[in-house]
């Protein structure tokens, strides 16, 4: 007897007993929101079996504004890293602190009136109120503020490590001043053009009693970036600036004078070819060698070059100036007479401040001897090739050559090639007293004062007998004192200077009289070493312990912005091999993983400004629109390290993808039973995409196919309970709120009593690789090499079939046309190329 046909039966769920069948997500997350917090969801665990992964964003500074939809896509990629690598049974810390000291913090409470003391917890309190309002799977007790004497007390612990292992000195040095900040920077804090990297405003040269770290002592370990996973413009960042050269010292004479001129060339073979010196304007021989009737003008023009950044003085494309001295200088290889110039293309810090010129092999050379009419003196010709094809080629065309090859006009070395030639000129040199091998960096020692109060007090006291004196470890930290007049003096010292009864103190050596130093430690200070107190936050007997740094550093996944690309990222790594060095730390790398964000820009394309009227308030969009909403859109809305301009009508269309994922479970498609097979076949490509897509920071096709898979179940007249877990278990990391209520409304249990029965902590679902082969694939079609057009073709289609299929496109037709095709290259699954030749 033929059983008569049953529908499948339909699951229940809380949608038939009552639950609201509209998506509204200010019910849904205020409420997973508290009971996440309640039980404390996320908290790592400093012992676990587990596996661990250390997930850390650059942490922000509390500005009033709060968080913008900028920093909301730094924050919401690393929480979706977090709750993906939870799911896939990682041990994860995932932390949040502030970066509360320093300039920005300082001049948002000038502008404001207020005190920083008063206005920093402020900020703090809306920061930390939009991060919950978002979701973020932050743990909570693990939170740091580095304005907090119990932080920075560690900060000043440290700074003391290093400053009694001789790695910090004091000395006057030329350094940038921000007239509107009023005080001193480094010199990675200057843009281009010579402008304040914080304030914007344009900063001058100044010479100043400065502390300063050696920085330089570390340049070579400094540029072993091997093992990072970087993105590679990143790297070449940090090695540029560094700046490493290989070449000679080479020692001029000055003539008529009992001076010499130290000059460093990365080219020693071509000395000969030398046709002046220059000195940059910061060099300490310049009013010694100017003469008289040159003094005004090399005055004046000091003075302009004091405005320009570093940066601006070397770029290549910029034309050179410069102003003579009136001296001569001799050429130790030939004895001829050179012409001493200033110019502000020369660097005062690299090398030694001067060079010489040699406008046949320098472009920079060439275009300033082309400026001042100077001789040109060719002395390396590439190979095979005369003097006369030399002019013709380079000389008269204005181009330098840089490349190698055989040597002329150069005494006895003539015709030796040049890469011998730099060898043997500089044995040559150092033979005769005025040259060596060297090596040279374009980085420079690190000021690290700052004339400001917003700042960690530097632990040093000034004793006449002792001297300067470190303030004794058990008497940290020195704290900042409260004060009413807190803005900047422009005297060129701190507020902090004008408190009596704070600068007064006793000697620690000797109790007698002394003064404590009144400059306060950079913003810098606090996030060179943030990321080893997030491991251990509470310890009152050390920054941290030895173990817990082990077990949980280096950094797995660090995302942040890239204009820390080369200031907070050089710094971070510096302090870290210092303190390895020290035998404090084990490793010498704190971040192995790093990812840059783009930037949000405003829907005209512009920067948010409040000047303009364009910022995107975070909370705006979630009262209109929800959290998930937001985090979804933020992910989706184009590749992670571009920048992107926002767009409302991207917001609506995530808001949308989400209540059709929430009609899923509420329209009564949940059936029991087996899964439709070409659902069941595209699930398990979704779970290998998804999960791949994640690891590879590829949020917006992550959750392009999640909206791919959502249309083709609403095409369905019934889907299984299976399918729909799976689908809430994979948009988990991108919706937290709206899946945690799904999984509650299909496991309707005492979440409070045991947070185990959360989604986020329900292992990442698993594919079955042959389901999950794709079955189709684009075949690339090229006609002699260049890509011509693509087709689709079931997986493992045949050659034959590829090639007449391909042979019907009319764009290859259009370029097969009079011709014969010779050759057919074909590639399975991926290409056919045909190459041609004409009908003859």
């Amino acid at each position: 007897m033929t059983k008569k046909y049953q529908a499948p039966r339909k699951v229940r769920s809380k949608f038939d007993r009552g639950a609201s069948k509209k998506y509204q997500p200010s019910v849904v997350e205020k409420k997973w929101q508290k009971r996440w917090e309640k039980v404390k969801a996320y908290r790592a665990l400093s012992k676990s079996p587990r596996r661990k992964l250390y997930v850390l964003d650059m942490f922000p500074y509390p500005s009033g504004v709060g968080l913008h939809v900028g920093h909301t896509r730094i924050y919401t990629a690393s929480d979706v890293l977090a709750r993906f690598f939870r799911m896939k049974g990682y041990n994860v810390l995932h932390p949040i602190g502030w970066d509360a000291f320093g300039l920005p913090a300082e001049n948002d409470a000038i502008r404001r009136k207020t005190n920083p003391n008063k206005l920093v917890p402020e900020n703090i309190a809306n920061f930390k109120r939009q991060m919950k309002m978002l979701g973020f799977s932050y743990d909570w007790d693990r939170e740091i503020n580095t304005s907090s004497p119990d932080y920075y007390r560690w900060t000043q612990w440290l700074f003391l490590k290093m400053y009694k292992a001789g790695l910090i000195y004091q000395k006057e040095v030329p350094v940038w001043w921000c007239p509107f900040c009023k005080t001193g920077l480094a010199n990675e804090e200057v843009l281009p053009g010579g402008i304040h990297e914080r304030c914007g405003k344009e900063v001058e040269r100044r010479q100043m009693r400065q502390w300063l770290f050696k920085i330089t002592d570390y340049a070579e370990e400094l540029l072993n970036l091997e093992g990072l996973d970087w993105p590679g413009g990143i790297l070449e960042m940090q090695r540029n600036w560094i700046g490493k050269s290989e070449g000679a010292e080479i020692e001029f004479e000055v003539e008529g004078s009992g001076e010499k001129i130290k000059t460093f060339s990365t080219r020693p073979d071509t000395l000969f070819g030398a046709v002046a010196l220059v000195l940059a304007p910061e060099h300490p021989l310049v009013t010694t060698l100017t003469k008289a009737k040159y003094k005004q003008k090399v005055s004046q023009y000091i003075k302009q070059s004091q405005k320009k950044s570093d940066l601006e003085r070397t770029e290549l494309v910029k034309e050179k100036s410069g102003v003579i001295t009136g001296s001569w200088a001799i050429n130790p290889a030939n004895g001829e007479r050179l012409p001493i110039w200033v110019a502000d293309y020369v660097l005062g810090f690299y090398g030694y401040g001067a060079v010489m010129v040699v406008p046949a092999h320098d472009q920079r050379d060439l275009d300033f001897v082309m400026r001042y009419k100077l001789p040109v003196k060719p002395v390396v010709l590439p190979f095979g090739m005369n003097l006369e094809e030399y002019e013709r080629r380079w000389t008269q065309k204005g181009k330098a050559y840089e490349g190698e090859g055989r040597l002329v006009n150069s005494g006895e070395f003539s015709e030796v090639d040049s890469k011998t030639a730099r060898k043997a000129i500089t044995e040559w040199l150092e033979k005769k007293g005025c040259g060596r091998p060297a090596v040279s960096y374009k980085l420079r020692d690190w000021v690290f004062s700052r004339q400001r109060y917003w700042g960690e007090p530097i632990p040093l006291v000034y004793c006449r007998k002792c001297g300067i004196t470190p303030v004794p470890e058990d008497e940290l930290p020195v704290e900042l004192p409260f004060i009413e007049s807190y803005e900047p003096t422009g005297t060129g010292e701190s507020p902090l200077a004008a408190i009596s009864e704070w600068v007064k103190t006793r000697c620690p050596r000797c109790g007698g009289k002394a003064r404590r130093e009144t400059d306060t430690m950079p913003n810098w200070a606090g996030s060179c070493w943030y990321f080893l107190r997030f491991v251990d936050p509470k310890n009152k007997k050390a920054p941290f312990s030895k173990k817990l740094v082990d077990y949980w550093l280096p950094v797995d996944w660090y995302l942040g912005g890239a204009e820390h690309a080369v200031l907070h990222l050089l710094y971070a790594r510096f302090w870290v091999k210092v303190l390895h060095n020290l035998g404090l730390l084990s490793f010498s790398e704190p971040f192995y993983r790093l990812r840059s964000v783009g930037m949000v820009l405003a829907a005209d394309g512009r920067k948010m400004s409040k000047s303009l009227g364009n910022v995107i308030n975070p909370d705006d969009v979630v009262q209109n629109f929800g959290a998930d909403t937001l985090r979804v859109y933020e992910m989706f809305m184009g590749p992670f390290n571009q920048t992107i301009n926002w767009s409302t009508q991207g917001v609506n269309g995530a808001f949308r993808f989400l209540n059709r994922v929430w009609r899923l479970y509420c329209d009564g498609k949940i059936k029991e039973g087996k899964e439709n097979p070409g659902v069941t076949r595209a699930l398990h490509r979704l779970i290998k995409k998804v999960g791949e897509d994640i690891e590879g920071i590829k949020f917006n096709t992550a959750i392009a196919a999640l909206m791919e898979f959502v249309n083709l179940l609403h095409k369905q007249e019934s889907v299984s309970r299976q399918t729909l877990e799976v689908l809430i278990l994979l948009l988990a990391p991108f919706a937290p709120h709206l899946c945690e209520e799904l999984w509650f409304i299909l496991h309707p249990k005492p979440y409070t009593l045991d947070p185990s029965y959360s989604v986020h902590k329900q292992p990442w679902p698993k594919f079955d690789p042959k389901l999950a082969k794709e079955e189709k694939a684009i075949i690339v079609i090229q006609v002699n090499g260049k890509l011509r057009d693509k087709i689709e073709v079931g997986l493992g289609t045949p050659e034959e079939k590829v090639t007449k299929l391909a042979l019907q496109s009319k764009k290859i037709q259009k370029y097969l046309f009079g011709k014969k095709i010779k050759r057919t290259i074909f590639v399975k699954d991926r290409l056919v190329n045909f190459v041609t030749c004409p009908i003859i």
